[in-house]
């Protein structure tokens, strides 16, 4: 078969080739199961997985990351937020985000996702942020959290806002996910994800789901006990392969040059400050697609940016005629890697991608040193 072929097969039938479920097909039927709204769920599957390998156009994007904070107050070493420029940091306000959600609503999105480049928490709405989404009547709200910020009283709004589901990142245990993820300390997180776990429960809910996710090089030795840490806290624990951290473009050699990225079909992501980006990978905003201040989205869904980039992957010149995708590591070729433990047996990584965790140690450091919290016993001494 040749490489063009081969390369439409995988693109038809891999959807997220860097992310796995410990527990595999089962872990993710019963997590399905458990996300309710079957039929409708159903439903928004298949356009959100199926169509964008068919390349059809929707009316509108099932899906749209709504991104309420892009600051983060961490310097994880392996994040952009990290490196960005400070002009790129900040919080969306209020009439901005229900502008958006209007539109959402009134064009029937599925899901929305409340982050994207930095912690969702630090938007002091966050809270009202997903009342007003669920109370309009979008089916899915959910985010990704470092989870410091998540005290007991943000945990029990969070579970009386409706909140569908979280995604912890937590990358390694102990020592190295203290290291990753200063000034944040590894139990103290898991007590903080165990409590909202216990308040969600007492209140006979199922919803917030909770899952956790670490990148691979820091877990790939102690997978089984990275899930014994977590698997009476979380619903779902996911292991995602190690991303281009380095932010600078890669030789074309690197990449599969058939790829067809099923974003351009699946998704709208929207920056703080209401700039569309091409894709939820466009950190630095090489290639913006229009503005939600100025334009309405369905617009900008259907217009000359967004046909540049479909138009992109149709001919097979997205490393040409889109810069973001230098950087991104979607279209890398990928080669199977060992086997992590007992829970997970098929994993693939990125080649032409350096590791951030490399014989116990964090391989790429953050650009600043960060102080470190105090333990709680020593603040209790």
């Amino acid at each position: 078969m040749s490489g063009k072929w081969s390369s439409f097969w995988k693109n038809i039938t891999t959807f997220e080739p860097d992310y796995f479920t410990v527990g595999g097909t089962m872990a993710e039927f019963a997590y399905f199961l458990k996300q309710g709204n079957l039929w409708a769920h159903v439903v928004d599957r298949v356009k959100f997985r199926i169509f964008p390998r068919m390349m059809i156009v929707p009316g509108f994007p099932t899906h749209v990351d709504v991104e309420i904070a892009s600051a983060c107050q961490m310097r994880c070493p392996m994040c952009y937020t990290t490196h960005m420029p400070h002009n790129l940091k900040g919080l969306m306000d209020w009439d901005l985000y229900t502008k958006i959600i209007d539109q959402c609503v009134e064009q029937k999105v599925y899901s929305i996702k409340l982050s994207w480049r930095g912690e969702p928490l630090l938007n002091p709405r966050a809270v009202d942020m997903v009342k007003y989404a669920k109370e309009k009547g979008i089916k899915e709200v959910a985010f990704l959290s470092n989870a410091e910020l998540l005290d007991n009283k943000t945990a029990e709004q969070l579970v009386d806002a409706d909140l569908d589901w979280i995604s912890v990142s937590a990358d390694g245990v102990n020592e190295i996910y203290n290291e990753i993820r200063a000034p944040a300390d590894f139990e103290e997180t898991k007590q903080k994800v165990a409590y909202l776990k216990k308040y969600r429960d007492s209140k006979g809910l199922k919803k917030p789901l909770i899952r956790v996710q670490s990148i691979m090089s820091a877990v790939e030795d102690i997978v089984d006990e990275y899930v014994g840490h977590w698997e009476d806290i979380v619903d779902r624990t996911n292991i995602i392969a190690d991303n281009i951290r380095e932010f600078k473009d890669l030789e074309e050699d690197a990449f599969n040059p058939y790829f067809v990225c099923p974003k351009a079909w699946e998704r709208m992501t929207i920056a703080h400050d209401g700039k569309i980006h091409q894709c939820n990978t466009d950190y630095a905003g090489k290639m913006i697609l229009g503005d939600a201040n100025e334009q309405s989205l369905k617009d900008i869904w259907h217009g000359e940016g967004q046909r540049k980039v479909r138009e992109g992957f149709r001919k097979h010149t997205y490393l040409k005629d889109l810069p973001a995708c230098r950087q991104c590591s979607y279209g890398l070729k990928t080669e199977t890697a060992e086997i992590l433990g007992e829970r997970v047996t098929k994993v693939q990584k990125y080649a032409f991608v350096g590791r951030i965790v490399e014989n116990e140690e964090v391989t790429i450091k953050s650009p600043k040193p960060r102080r470190k919290r105090k333990s709680r016993k020593k603040d209790e001494a």
